[in-house]
């Protein structure tokens, strides 16, 4: 095969964040704020649960329990649906430069003092260390594109200081 019939490596490697965690995320608010959003109709739309007299242990519960579980369940809820979209925008890119989250400092490759791919083949996350004591965790579940990321990190770290396990 001659050089114009190979593949040219590309020069610019963008991650988009994976849908798996974003999703599980808007499930789990869809449910805390579902079920706050029931209580509420239910208790204080709907007037069930009127407040009993507090020496009956079980319908004082029962108030209770649908009174505050709203106050209880929508801070989580509104917790996880910040989260999910903050996992959906996240975006990696790795250029000839370096390698970082968009909007985010970047690590230069000179910065890259060791790449453990040690847990690569069985739960197909890199730990990329820089600087004095910083770590990235690059991880498949969160990112698509992780094989082209894997094989550009390959071209712009040395061999040297990528660390495989046996198994590699």
């Amino acid at each position: 095969m001659n050089e114009a019939s190979e593949p040219t490596a590309p020069d610019r490697i963008e991650c988009p964040a994976a849908r798996d965690a974003s999703v599980k995320m808007f499930i789990f608010a869809a449910m805390m704020i579902g079920f706050a959003a029931y209580t509420i109709y239910d208790h204080y739309i709907l007037g069930n649960y009127a407040k009993p007299d507090p020496y009956e242990l079980n319908p004082y519960l029962k108030y209770l329990f649908n009174h505050y579980l709203p106050f209880v369940l929508i801070p989580p809820g509104l917790v996880a649906l910040v989260y999910g979209i903050v996992l959906l925008r996240r975006k990696l890119v790795a250029d000839a430069e370096g390698i970082g989250y968009a909007g985010k400092d970047r690590i230069a490759w000179s910065d890259v003092t060791k790449i453990d791919a040690t847990v690569l083949a069985s739960k197909r996350i890199l730990y990329l260390y820089h600087g004095q004591d910083g770590k990235t965790t690059l991880d498949e579940y969160y990112l698509q594109n992780f094989r082209d990321l894997v094989a550009f990190l390959d071209r712009h770290v040395p061999a040297k200081r990528i660390v495989r396990s046996t198994g590699d």
